[in-house]
């Protein structure tokens, strides 16, 4: 269960999105939702004498009153659902203000749409997700925008790939506390390296022997077994699936098409080998060339 979950804004519609979905989630617990403006000092066309721009306080002050009633105009849109979220315009580097004010109120969860135009200034989120998943080790739920607004629908069935590593495994709890509001079911996936891969930087290909195939499907098996029948023991319906294949992403994003999934949760970096890399550089092209929601989290390491 989420307590603290922050919703950034940057003007559009299309970040207003996440508002539906950060509200369902708060909805039924005590979880304070805080909408979130940073106000960009720039115009694109700033007022300038001598190549120098002019700081008009009173432009400033409408500027600042009109992007305070458009966060209470946002709040209002939820309230009806659940008590009305704190709103906080902030300035400085966007990014940095938005990591800054999460640490600040202890957010445990970001929910934003990963691209949006915004109606006051500049184009946001996109960058400022990527800025965030390199800075945060708070858990991110990254929706892409769709054409028209929707109603947020319970999220019924999360992909979690694994790559046997404890930096992979930090995402659990996360998916785990998404599934908790509606009895979601989740998947255990492990990728295999089941083709021809490159050994140290040599140009010689080689192909796995097939007895060495079943036997990393076997070990993965039976540690995803593990994980899987933790989590049914504390009450999550869970599954696992291991799968051979030359691309671990494009092979999550087809595991979670013919699974049903709706969401994928992922942290964005994991273990790396000779012959695996399965979060990392992977994560990244989920999140970019994915059309599901993606839970990603960045881990910590033991030594910081």
């Amino acid at each position: 269960m989420f307590h603290t979950i922050l919703v950034p804004l940057d003007g559009s519609p299309v970040s207003e999105q996440a508002l539906a979905v950060a509200a369902r989630l708060a909805q039924g617990s005590p979880a304070t939702l805080h909408l979130v403006h940073v106000h960009s000092p720039y115009t694109t066309a700033p007022i300038t004498i001598e190549g120098l721009p002019v700081i008009d306080e009173q432009l400033r002050s409408l500027a600042a009153e009109h992007e305070l009633s458009y966060l209470r105009q946002a709040a209002a849109g939820v309230t009806p659902i659940i008590p009305e979220p704190t709103i906080a315009r902030l300035d400085g580097p966007v990014a940095f203000s938005l990591s800054s004010y999460a640490q600040q109120i202890d957010a445990d969860l970001l929910v934003l749409t990963t691209h949006g135009r915004s109606g006051f200034t500049q184009l946001w989120l996109g960058s400022v997700a990527e800025a965030l998943l390199r800075s945060l080790h708070v858990p991110m739920l990254l929706l892409r925008p769709t054409p028209i607004s929707v109603a947020a629908t319970p999220f019924r069935h999360i992909l979690v790939p694994l790559d046997g590593s404890a930096l992979a495994e930090q995402i659990l709890p996360h998916a785990v506390a998404m599934a908790g509001h509606d009895g979601t079911e989740l998947t255990l996936l492990r990728v295999v390296e089941g083709h021809p891969a490159n050994i140290l930087g040599s140009p010689i290909e080689y192909r796995s022997h097939e007895s060495s195939v079943t036997e990393q499907r076997d070990t993965a098996d039976l540690y995803l077994s593990r994980l899987a029948a933790e989590l049914l023991a504390g009450g999550h319906p869970t599954h696992s699936v291991v799968v051979a294949a030359d691309s671990p992403a494009r092979a999550i994003l087809t595991a979670a098409e013919e699974r049903g999934a709706d969401m994928i949760a992922m942290a964005t970096r994991g273990r790396s080998g000779i012959a695996t890399t399965i979060l990392g550089s992977v994560a990244d092209k989920i999140i970019r060339g994915g059309t599901l929601p993606v839970l990603a989290v960045r881990p910590s390491h033991p030594d910081g």
